[in-house]
């Protein structure tokens, strides 16, 4: 089971699974909580120490400057992810829809639960891009998927995030982008905010 922060609402209600990044931890995406409608929100924390208070889903290494993520890692520590939310929605009696988000690499790890069909009624892709080993798959879903990316992103290239956006067939995806960098803007905020409501 990972570590998590949690708010309860209302069980009938929608659930948001927020995934950080690298590096940072489960409080992060929690600040967005005043931001986002009334859910019920849970926090997942990754599972590999950097430092204190600092945390990783998956391993980064670096050669000749490019960014090497080991896919077979990020899909087992997916497996980790969900056996956690199932204990908790079960543990909790939670009965309404379920939206799967993240960043940077909590983005990436929702993708993947995304291309495993993993039941979920939505995703939220804050800042993350599409592995090459998974640009084969035939990326068809019929469930709203929000990306979004900032055209200034120096930690994870806009053109990588746009590129498999491109792959993405669903009837309700969009792809935004922002003028920002590795973070998210208040127009972005606003979006996911929009997204959100419509569960």
């Amino acid at each position: 089971m990972l570590d998590y922060i949690n708010h309860l609402e209302n069980t009938d209600i929608p659930a948001l699974v927020l995934l950080h990044g690298y590096g940072s931890n489960m409080q992060d995406l929690f600040s967005l909580k005043p931001y986002l409608p009334p859910v019920n929100i849970i926090c997942l924390q990754a599972p590999k120490v950097l430092g204190r208070e600092s945390f990783a889903w998956y391993d980064i290494n670096w050669n000749n400057g490019s960014k090497i993520i080991d896919s077979e890692e990020v899909d087992r520590v997916t497996h980790e992810v969900q056996n956690t939310l199932s204990s908790w929605i079960d543990s909790n009696k939670l009965k309404g829809k379920l939206i799967i988000g993240g960043f940077s690499q909590g983005a990436i790890l929702s993708l993947a639960m995304l291309k495993d069909n993993y039941n979920a009624d939505g995703y939220v892709l804050m800042s993350g891009y599409m592995l090459p080993e998974w640009r084969h798959k035939i990326w068809e879903f019929n469930i709203p998927v929000l990306q979004t990316h900032g055209t200034m992103d120096q930690v994870i290239p806009f053109d990588w995030a746009k590129s498999g956006s491109e792959l993405m067939k669903g009837n309700h995806f969009t792809f935004k982008s922002y003028p920002m960098a590795h973070h998210l803007n208040s127009e972005c905020i606003q979006d996911v905010r929009e997204f959100i409501e419509q569960f």
